[in-house]
């Protein structure tokens, strides 16, 4: 008996199902033709299975059509339809597969799973959390789905709940790299920074060509002030990827920090010319191009994050400082009265001692 097994998560897909069951495992009674039918869907069931492992999308998701509309029963046919239609982003058909296969079999733990993923894709976290810890009812030892329960609480800033369920992801598959990243992610978020680091260590010593992972240690040694090794896990998160803006940003926020405004300066730049419409890389450069007293230049970089975002509070400050440093007092006292108006508190601080 052969298996097709794909693997579901931020990674890939997964699909669980023989190519050859026991439909046919049955006294053949003369006369009655169930069996023939049977063994027809199931011919075509195997065909769609092999399509997919060459890759042939469409033409697997003809076969299970066939396969259901010879047995509208098919339960599996319905699953492996459902999954296919996941991998080609047709969330929306796949929910209705994988409902199918609900109907069939409540306590099909895959096809809640990949039921929570398809929600999850389409903007309903309500739905896809109720999936997901129905799944775990099902099957206790369901990592993956313990890992996307977590995420979803992290993203409702439920960060001690997220913890919980990264820890059951981790207590179930111990090598689960991303769980560890995440659970990471949500002790910084409690400013647990040790912990926060010990996992981001522990998710790049099971992978470690995790770029993101390498970013997040980076940005919890700054965090902690430890600029040297903040550079050291960022360039390491640029060398596995070189157009990761986002690590180019934050080693010159530690540069900057640390002292080195000119270093700043240049990977600010980098970040920049990866991703010409990221606000923060301007606002960021402003405050090189300020230490650096380049005062026009921070006014301009600053005019342009605001460019990317009218709101963007930080920015308004740090024009406001620049103008004040250029003796122009008005424009000074306009942009830190807008930081205050869109929260910021040296904003009004500001706006209340120097202003009239």
């Amino acid at each position: 008996m052969r298996n097709t097994i794909f693997f579901l998560s931020l990674f890939g897909i997964f699909i669980v199902y023989n190519t050859s069951s026991n439909l046919l495992g049955q006294d053949v009674v003369v006369g009655d033709t169930s069996s023939i039918v049977e063994g027809k869907a199931q011919d075509f069931y195997n065909s769609g299975v092999q399509k997919i492992e060459a890759k042939n999308l469409n033409g697997a998701i003809e076969d299970f059509n066939q396969a259901i509309e010879l047995l509208p029963s098919f339960e599996k046919a319905y699953f492996n339809r459902g999954s296919v239609k996941y991998q080609l982003k047709n969330y929306n058909e796949a929910i209705v597969d994988f409902n199918k296969v609900v109907e069939l079999n409540p306590d099909s733990n895959n096809a809640h799973f990949l039921r929570g993923r398809s929600y999850y894709e389409l903007g309903n976290t309500e739905a896809a959390n109720k999936d997901f810890v129905r799944a775990v009812e099902i099957d206790s030892k369901n990592a993956e789905a313990y890992y996307y329960s977590g995420m979803l609480l992290f993203l409702e800033e439920k960060y001690k709940e997220a913890i919980t369920q990264f820890d059951n992801a981790i207590k179930n598959k111990p090598d689960y790299a991303y769980a560890f990243n995440d659970r990471g992610s949500a002790k910084k978020k409690l400013d647990d920074i040790k912990g926060a680091i010990k996992d981001y260590e522990k998710a790049i010593i099971i992978d470690g060509k995790l770029s993101f992972a390498h970013n997040n240690l980076g940005s919890a040694y700054r965090a902690n002030k430890e600029y040297e090794l903040a550079i050291k896990s960022y360039s390491k998160a640029i060398l596995l990827q070189d157009d990761y803006h986002i690590a180019y940003n934050n080693r010159g926020l530690a540069k900057l920090e640390k002292g080195d405004f000119k270093g700043a300066l240049k990977d600010f730049d980098e970040c920049i010319m990866l991703n010409p419409k990221y606000a923060f890389a301007f606002n960021n450069r402003a405050s090189a191009k300020y230490k650096l007293e380049d005062y026009k230049g921070a006014v301009e970089d600053c005019n342009k994050a605001i460019s990317l975002d009218k709101d963007y509070g930080a920015a308004y400050l740090n024009r406001g400082i620049a103008y004040e440093m250029l003796r122009q007092e008005d424009k000074a006292c306009e942009d830190w009265k807008k930081a205050a108006e869109l929260g910021l508190k040296n904003g009004k601080n500001f706006a209340q001692q120097i202003c009239n």
